[in-house]
């Protein structure tokens, strides 16, 4: 039963929830899925699960899977990206600012979750890919919404319709991302060692691509006011361009996403998933085609250092009353 109704995509993904293709990802889901027939795999924190991989597959015609990580560390992503490469595969890795953070890894939680996933994904999958009570619960689940007529995109759709509810005030609170008391989320920002990331950008080829996903742009003038975020990141980003040869895309700054509201839940935190069909058709969309209604930038070792300047001096004219 497992094996035919394969609720998680590990052999395709057409007729799949795309809950079960993007929000459940546990070790061994996302162990199974890079033993499985893949080309590209998805790899990135709860941002990258409102990317729906059939997305990618339509464009491309390679089979794809997600194997995000609910706020993934670097250091995660990056034990996944040996995995899929170990594989002969290729990996579309969201570079975002909050897995940068290396002070994350301090929370006991955190360690606890590299070492389960270090420890599955050094397993053998051969039972547990299809024998295991997770799957059967999920498959059943599969049955029963399936009688019900329930649409298989329904948990994007529903993320699209919501209204997005946006107060950057509420940011600035206990109830947001940043405390106004003391900025407590972002008071303990620390990136990783530049040799930390040259480990992750030399796993990247031609045909690996980074992405930095867009946030709302509160989140940017955020990142350029406290803790030195914007710094330490463009350094991380420079270290990454100069040593990979993979591509990297950024959707970072003000730009036809960022700016709408209405493109953001969760008070700007995550990006609503039809924006993903944005991002995803303009990166693989034949070089030139494009250049006139242009979102997102190809940031390359020449013009790395330009971007970076212009993103920063943009950033800095943002006036946003937080107080």
């Amino acid at each position: 039963m497992n094996y035919l109704i394969d609720p998680y995509g590990y052999q395709s993904r057409d007729d799949k929830f795309v809950k079960n293709l993007t929000m459940f990802n546990k070790p061994n889901v996302a162990n199974a899925r890079i033993h499985s027939d893949g080309y590209y795999y998805l790899i990135g924190s709860s941002r990258m699960a409102r990317v729906n991989p059939i997305v990618i597959e339509n464009i491309t015609g390679k089979k794809t899977h997600n194997i995000k990580i609910d706020g993934a560390t670097l250091s995660e992503n990056r034990l996944l990206a040996s995995k899929v490469k170990e594989q002969g595969n290729f990996f579309i890795y969201s570079f975002d600012v909050f897995s940068s953070n290396k002070s994350r890894e301090k929370y006991r939680e955190i360690n606890a979750r590299y070492k389960t996933y270090s420890k599955e994904l050094e397993s053998s999958i051969f039972f547990n890919k299809y024998f295991n009570s997770d799957i059967t619960i999920r498959s059943i689940q599969h049955a029963i919404k399936s009688l019900r007529g329930e649409n298989l995109n329904k948990q994007h759709l529903e993320q699209n319709s919501r209204y997005s509810d946006f107060r950057f005030d509420l940011s600035l609170n206990s109830t947001g991302v940043l405390n106004n008391l003391d900025k407590s989320n972002f008071s303990n920002f620390k990136s990783y060692s530049s040799e930390e990331i040259v480990k992750l950008a030399k796993l990247g080829t031609k045909d690996d691509i980074f992405i930095i996903l867009p946030k709302h742009v509160s989140f940017y003038y955020l990142f350029s006011k406290y803790q030195d975020i914007e710094n330490q990141y463009f350094s991380a980003i420079s270290t990454l361009v100069n040593n990979t040869e993979a591509q990297v895309w950024s959707y970072y700054g003000l730009n036809d996403i960022t700016q709408a509201e209405n493109n953001f839940i969760d008070n700007g935190w995550h990006f609503k998933p039809q924006v993903s069909n944005i991002i995803f058709q303009e990166v693989f969309e034949p070089r030139g085609q494009i250049e006139n209604q242009a979102i997102g930038v190809l940031i390359t070792k020449e013009n790395l250092n330009d971007y970076l300047s212009f993103v920063s001096k943009d950033i800095g004219n943002i006036v946003i009353k937080d107080n």
